[in-house]
């Protein structure tokens, strides 16, 4: 109960704005509906059925019962064509909307409701229903008492009498602004718990680290917040940015924590060659692996980054080295490691070995033995870091898996697609690859999406800052009072 309730509290957040919007839009209707119709006004007009005094107390019930029976009669002869047609007679520019009639409980009284769009048309129609009523009972009263002979003078035993003249309405009944208030209310509340319900249904994107761990069973290593510089360019990023940099920081932090999670992932057989792939193209893997080895070189240990992306060969590009040769021509033996192995600064424990040229086979040149020879030769002496191509369009990292300690899958908070990202978790599976973890890039940095993630850092630092500022701005007034009483001494 308590997962099915902060499941549907994520959709609620996550889908608050359209489903605002239908529930606007459905209250928008009503509103423009209520502007437009028609005012229509009602009056009551009440009349009486008598019938003939008793003289004693049966007598007077029995008379009485006579006039609730004859009431019930002449309440459905008003919504005949005789008195409607007597009525309209003088009815001329009244617009009539409707007329009823209704028997007040427990008495012989009718009441004749005339409906029009203005009150004075209201009133109108109220009593000339009434009237034509009252004439259409004495003309059937008198035939009744004359055996079906129309005669004149004849005393009716039976009699419609007013009780109450129509009075003018103030407001009109039709339409009623609360009522259809209401019912958009509630067809907006309900439209909008459609569209999150089918929203929620079909959306297979990925929204909390929550869900990862449920589609693949696989722990989440490490969130990276959402970075311009990672997001529109590649980039290697400061491992010790400055302190006032915050998205700096940030960003630094995370990737430093991935680091210190994979350093823990295994701790009886550290890993010493990683690959670092995803589902699908365009989720960060590349600029994961660069910033991941540059956070390990940082601690002194030796890292080599390997470029294994043959198709789409990036890092040399990001760290601005040569990229000429690399991989594919130590493979085919064409030049020896010291040449084409890269230092990215004097001071660094980090070397780029590029991707080189182009291959026709890549996958094949990936999965070769002089391949798995040379990663056991790496490991040795360095923490070997792989950047390889995206799982679902090439085989080339599931080669590349039966040759190394373990795997890093990136995945894109909010883009990437569940079952993609369990298709590639069980590709690896298949040949039996020691799969780490997910990293997932490009979180939420701020808001309850961010916390979906487990990500707070932002949160933290802007915290942090706000703290400072506040205290800053507290000796500041503080000098202030004191200048000001130094003045006035």
């Amino acid at each position: 109960m308590a997962h099915q309730a902060r499941t549907a509290g994520r959709a609620i957040r996550r889908h608050w704005l359209p489903a605002a919007g239908l529930l606007l839009l459905c209250l928008a209707i009503a509103a423009a509906l209520t502007a437009i119709t028609p005012r229509v006004y009602q009056a009551t007009n009440t009349v009486m059925v008598v019938t003939g005094g008793g003289t004693s107390v049966g007598t007077y019930l029995a008379a009485d019962n006579l006039s609730m029976t004859k009431a019930e009669q002449y309440a459905s002869i008003g919504s005949g064509p005789e008195v409607a047609s007597i009525a309209r007679e003088s009815l001329s520019g009244v617009q009539v909307e409707g007329v009823s009639f209704a028997l007040a409980s427990g008495t012989s009284q009718i009441r004749v409701n005339g409906q029009a769009t203005s009150p004075e048309g209201a009133v109108r129609t109220a009593d000339a229903f009434a009237a034509a009523l009252q004439q259409e009972v004495e003309r059937v009263e008198s035939l009744m008492a004359s055996g079906g002979e129309q005669t004149e003078g004849v005393n009716n035993l039976v009699q419609l009498i007013p009780i109450s003249s129509a009075l003018q309405p103030t407001a009109p009944i039709s339409p009623n602004p609360v009522r259809n208030g209401l019912i958009g209310l509630a067809a907006g509340l309900v439209l909008a718990a459609l569209y999150i319900f089918i929203r929620s249904l079909f959306d297979r994107k990925i929204r909390s680290s929550e869900a990862v761990e449920e589609s693949t069973g696989l722990a989440v290593l490490g969130t990276i917040p959402a970075d311009r510089r990672l997001d529109d360019h590649r980039q290697v990023l400061d491992t010790e940015p400055a302190r006032k940099d915050k998205q700096s920081w940030a960003t630094a932090e995370a990737i430093r924590e991935l680091r210190t999670n994979l350093t823990f992932s295994n701790v009886d057989s550290p890993a010493r060659s990683i690959v670092v792939t995803s589902s699908l193209a365009g989720e960060g893997k590349s600029s994961i692996a660069a910033n991941l080895a540059v956070a390990i070189a940082a601690t002194g240990e030796p890292v080599i980054l390997i470029d294994a992306d043959l198709r789409r060969s990036v890092q040399s590009n990001m760290f601005d080295l040569p990229g000429n040769a690399g991989l594919t021509d130590l493979l085919s033996g064409a030049v020896q490691l010291d040449d084409v192995l890269q230092r990215w600064n004097p001071d660094a424990s980090l070397f780029l070995l590029s991707a080189g040229r182009t291959p026709p086979n890549p996958s094949e040149l990936l999965g070769s033995r002089t391949m798995k020879r040379l990663l056991a030769e790496l490991t040795r002496d360095y923490i070997v870091v792989i950047d390889s191509p995206p799982l679902l369009p090439v085989t080339d990292a599931s080669v590349l898996a039966r040759n190394v300690d373990g795997l890093i899958v990136v995945a894109q908070a909010n883009r990437t697609n569940l079952d993609d990202l369990g298709k590639a978790v069980q590709r690896l599976r298949k040949v039996d690859a020691t799969v780490l973890g997910v990293v997932l890039n490009r979180v939420p940095r701020k808001g309850s999406s961010a916390g979906q993630y487990g990500y707070y850092s932002d949160a933290y630092y802007y915290s942090s800052d706000t703290g400072t500022k506040k205290k800053r701005s507290g000796r500041t007034s503080e000098r202030r009072r004191a200048q000001t009483a130094a003045a006035d001494s």
